[in-house]
């Protein structure tokens, strides 16, 4: 798998870009890093399913969102938030550990891409890049581990001012798509029903509101 990685200064300046998903992940990316106290880079992938997904490699602290996600969710800084900020927990819980991965095969790529947009990164926009390809490891999560994830994540996506609904809405669009095109997701993940009555009832608890419209 080939990944983009944008540094910092490409982030700072898509933070007032004129694309929806990429101005939204840029300033989400921002907030979060805040509140979570990690170290860490997004990388992107062009791949049509849906997923994010976390990884170490090389030392360096990874969440990958594929363009497929964007593409979907890109307009909901809730569902990127609740998103990432699950992803930033398995990382902080230990989960990602090299002793818990088991290598993939990868793809290296040895040319440098210009990113554009995050949706579409192979359109000029700065050509900053900190790395073009990354080896890539597939995870062995289990269900616990995902909701230990679900839960440290929506804590910070509120603590950053995103509401818990993001994980709600993803939850509910992923049981809309079901698993159709484009469409992946862990066996190991709790069942979308019950993260959207989780994060309702996070919401309730939190904001004396629901999810549920």
């Amino acid at each position: 798998m080939t990944v983009s990685i944008p540094n910092e200064d490409w982030w700072n300046r898509a933070t007032t870009s004129t694309d929806n998903s990429t101005r939204n992940l840029a300033q989400v990316r921002k907030r979060m890093q805040n509140v979570s106290g990690l170290s860490y880079s997004i990388a992107v992938t062009r791949e049509k399913e849906i997923n994010a997904f976390a990884v170490n490699e090389d030392g360096r602290t990874l969440v990958i969102f594929t363009t497929g996600f964007l593409d979907e969710f890109g307009n909901d800084q809730d569902v990127l938030a609740t998103t990432l900020g699950h992803e930033l927990a398995h990382h902080k819980l230990g989960h990602t550990d090299k002793s818990r991965q088991e290598s993939v095969a990868f793809a290296q790529s040895a040319t440098s891409f210009v990113l554009g947009t995050v949706a579409n990164i192979f359109v000029p926009f700065s050509g900053m890049l900190v790395s073009p390809a990354v080896k890539t490891a597939t995870l062995t999560f289990n269900r616990e581990d995902e909701r230990d994830a679900d839960a440290l994540g929506m804590q910070w996506a509120m603590q950053a001012g995103y509401s818990p609904c993001g994980s709600y809405r993803f939850a509910k669009r992923m049981t809309e798509l079901g698993q159709g095109t484009a469409v992946t997701f862990l066996s190991t993940h709790p069942v979308n029903t019950e993260r959207m009555e989780n994060a309702d009832t996070v919401a309730k608890q939190k904001y004396k509101m629901s999810c549920v419209k």
